[in-house]
């Protein structure tokens, strides 16, 4: 799942004119607000969306599932998550940042709860909408409010750590799954992260419920909105090279990344038979390494520019895949977990970072758009491969091939994009 990091100004539409003076986190501690939105990005995305992938082997012998089904029912997360996505800004306007962010917390957590009874697959395939769509809604008002509520000269880092909120809750998962499931079945795990959303919950609900937050009202720096602004068309940007590239990377690193996180336990545990302990160790690396890669790759863009950095991380990630496919130790798979940590929270930054310093601001808006949704089919389009694939093999090889090869094409893609103007 992609979150919108730091170098996305477009992802930022709306702010709260609240006066600073009055407002106690501006005069205090604003480090609690932005631990607090680091937990909901965590919760939302590292528990609601990537917890499920963690557990399929458990679930699917229990549930009588097949891969097929479990690619599918990750994908309707990306649906739910596309659909909130489009949505998140009238809902703001509507029901208020602070209700939209407090109401999607609620809804994560009443579907982990939900998510440690459920007899069927359908419930299962439900509960991963709600979940999906929960962490779209929750980012786009939280990025506004912390706007306000954080002093400007640290809304860089602060949000910057926010949106490796995911990193900590795939660590987590990576902790929980080999300490509990073993002894205490799967629905143990997800009745812990369902203890631990309910507390932030509580949490966030006591700290908001402080502020007044009056009604977005549009910023000066959210680039769709000017109305003075020209607007390309969708026929006139799709004839644009870069525009073209730009959705074709997101597209195929949709396909590379999502299923290769998404199913790498069940090709860990079922396909080379490592021990949960084992898997669980190199999911709490990817984890790791993914708290700290956003950063350490966007400082080195900074020094050899974004798509040098973005075509290291694509080299990168399919040297984590090969990695993965080799498998001649566990020590050489954590070593592919650990670089698979560093692209995969990297990429994600680079790309809207690319788009907002090399396309006019009357583009970029739209480029980011629809970028976002190449990369959600993508993402669908991967994970229901990874799924199937292993019906029809009865392995997870093809998968990594696959990610391999894409990887290294987006290497090429990348190349061929430096080479293009820089503005478009």
């Amino acid at each position: 799942m992609y979150v919108p990091t730091v170098g996305n100004r477009q992802s930022r539409c709306f702010y709260w004119p609240v006066n600073n003076m009055h407002n106690p986190l501006h005069r205090g501690n604003f480090i609690e607000i932005t631990v607090l939105f680091t937990g909901f990005i965590a919760d939302t995305y590292g528990f609601g969306v990537y917890l499920f992938s963690t557990v399929i082997p458990d679930m699917k012998l229990t549930l009588g599932f097949s891969y097929t089904q479990a690619g599918v029912m990750i994908s309707l997360a990306q649906v739910g998550f596309l659909l909130a996505a489009l949505s998140s800004g009238m809902l703001t306007h509507r029901i208020g940042a602070k209700n939209l962010i407090v109401l999607s917390m609620l809804a994560c957590t009443v579907s982990l709860w939900a998510m440690a009874f459920v007899t069927q697959t359908w419930q299962v395939g439900t509960l991963l909408v709600i979940a999906g769509a929960a962490a779209a809604s929750v980012w786009v008002p939280m990025v506004a409010v912390a706007q306000d509520l954080i002093p400007s000269q640290h809304q860089g880092k602060a949000i910057g750590l926010m949106s490796s909120g995911t990193a900590y809750g795939v660590f987590v998962n990576g902790w929980a799954v080999p300490a509990l499931l073993p002894e205490h079945g799967w629905q143990s795990v997800w009745l812990l992260v369902a203890i631990l959303s309910t507390l932030l919950v509580v949490w966030g609900w006591t700290r908001l419920s402080r502020h007044h937050f009056a009604q977005p009202a549009v910023s000066d720096h959210a680039v769709p909105l000017d109305p003075l602004m020209p607007r390309p068309s969708m026929r006139e940007l799709v004839r644009q090279p870069a525009a073209i590239l730009v959705l074709a990377v997101m597209l195929l690193s949709g396909i590379a990344c999502m299923p290769a996180q998404n199913f790498l336990m069940s090709y860990l545990r079922d396909d080379l038979g490592y021990a949960v302990e084992t898997a669980g160790r190199a999911l709490s690396l990817i984890g790791l390494v993914g708290m700290v890669g956003g950063f350490v790759m966007g400082a080195l863009a900074d020094k050899i520019t974004v798509l040098r950095a973005l075509a290291l991380t694509y080299v990168l990630l399919g040297i984590a895949t090969g990695l993965f496919l080799h498998h001649t130790s566990p020590y050489e798979v954590y070593l592919g977990a650990a670089i698979f940590g560093l692209a995969f929270n990297a990429i994600f930054g680079l790309v809207p970072a690319y788009i907002s310093l090399n396309f006019p601001k009357s583009t970029a808006a739209m480029v980011f758009g629809m970028a976002n949704v190449a990369l959600g089919v993508g993402s669908m389009l991967g994970n229901y491969f990874g799924g199937a694939v292993y019906d029809w093999t009865q392995s997870f090889s093809l998968l990594y091939q696959v990610s391999t090869g894409v990887a290294l094409l987006l290497v090429l893609l990348t190349v061929f994009l430096e080479r293009l103007p820089k503005r478009t």
